[in-house]
């Protein structure tokens, strides 16, 4: 489906109103990330009517989850006039679409694609999202910090976000000290079998699973299959409120590092994102709902005020920033494009996402969810 929806903030000043571009996976295999940043999207750009000196064109496209049409998407747009797109929801398009950014030089803002070769290269991107380089390493730090000399074992789900994060996580886990005991892919046959007999043999310490939502909670299904007790822990793509829904007691005590919402913070622009997504949607809002308000937000900032004559004012704009708050924190960036954000790791408790006490750095014994709960 492709939508348009054009804000309109009273009098503007003449010419032309700036647009804004916004291409997510609506529809397809990503669609459970892409309605979550797109509901925080378009909250923030309601908010625009209340701002007198803003007039924005909002232009969103579905991708249905295909690089190769969130690409054509995007061109589309730039080639319409958009300064800014907002998309790369994952990695894949992201990396589609960062070509006819390129192309047209204008900016590329991704809510939540963390490959960290996106921004090593290109003056035309930036992300609102934290880098694999963050998460890879206190994933690794944590499970090298694990009791006994036992192994890792890894379940995979192949695909280009994983392929960028999980070496940098194997890479620092070595660091570390840390053992592997085998990698599993989820694109293989018998990988539960071979999950099951890895982990019948009690020589593991904890088993880490590398992938997106839906290959998150096959794992969790073969992981609890074979009566595993241990630690696990996963990337932050499980943080979506359907996939924890449908995960329920499976998630129970999953580690995974995050840059949280709190869903009980009093700062701004926080406190009022959570009242009016809950006011708005009647559900409190996961952090890729977050991480799309503050793209929206930091949108919106690069586009206020005079018209931007070219991508590379906007990129120099976007480095100016430094001092606004978004939901996740201060939307400071890198002079590569990366958001500035804090990891901490998370588990799922009482079927509620919260920071892991149990998971604190400095050494000594990391407490398994069993022991936690008994």
């Amino acid at each position: 489906m492709t939508a348009a929806l054009a804000v309109l903030a009273a009098a503007a000043c003449g010419g032309r109103r700036p647009v804004i571009g916004v291409v997510l996976p609506e529809t397809g295999v990503a669609s459970v990330y892409g309605a979550s940043i797109k509901s925080g999207v378009q909250l923030a750009f309601a908010g625009l009517a209340a701002s007198p000196a803003t007039a924005i064109a909002i232009e969103f496209r579905d991708s249905a989850s295909d690089p190769t049409r969130a690409a054509g998407a995007a061109e589309a747009l730039y080639r319409a006039g958009a300064l800014l797109v907002i998309g790369g929801a994952t990695t894949a398009e992201a990396r589609a679409i960062l070509p006819m950014a390129e192309k047209y030089e204008r900016l590329l803002l991704s809510p939540s694609a963390s490959a960290p070769e996106l921004t090593r290269g290109s003056p035309f991107v930036a992300r609102v999202y934290p880098s694999d380089e963050l998460e890879g390493v206190a994933a690794a730090d944590f499970l090298a910090r694990l009791d006994g000399t036992e192994a890792i074992l890894i379940v995979q789900e192949d695909n280009d976000y994983t392929r960028g994060l999980l070496p940098i996580f194997l890479a620092e886990l070595g660091n570390r000290g840390g053992r592997v005991a085998a990698v599993l892919r989820t694109d293989e046959g018998g990988w539960e079998d071979r999950l099951r007999r890895a982990l019948a043999r009690g020589q593991t310490a904890g088993v880490y699973v590398c992938g997106y939502g839906d290959a998150i909670l096959a794992a969790l299904m073969a992981i609890d299959a074979a009566g595993f007790e241990g630690v696990v822990c996963t990337t932050s793509a499980i943080n979506a409120a359907p996939f924890l829904r449908r995960a329920g007691a499976l998630a129970e005590g999953v580690v995974f590092p995050l840059a949280g919402l709190d869903l009980a913070a009093r700062e701004e622009p926080a406190r009022t994102f959570i009242r009016r997504y809950h006011e708005t949607y009647d559900l409190f809002p996961d952090t890729y709902a977050a991480h799309g308000y503050d793209a929206a937000l930091v949108a919106i900032a690069v586009l206020e005020g005079d018209r931007p004559r070219s991508g590379a004012e906007v990129r120099r704009r976007l480095h100016a920033l430094r001092g606004r708050r978004g939901v996740m924190g201060e939307l400071a960036f890198d002079e590569r494009g990366n958001v500035q954000l804090e990891l901490r790791l998370h588990e799922v408790l009482h079927g509620k996402v919260q920071p892991c006490v149990r998971c604190t750095a400095g050494g000594g014994h990391v407490a398994s969810p069993v022991e936690v709960t008994r």
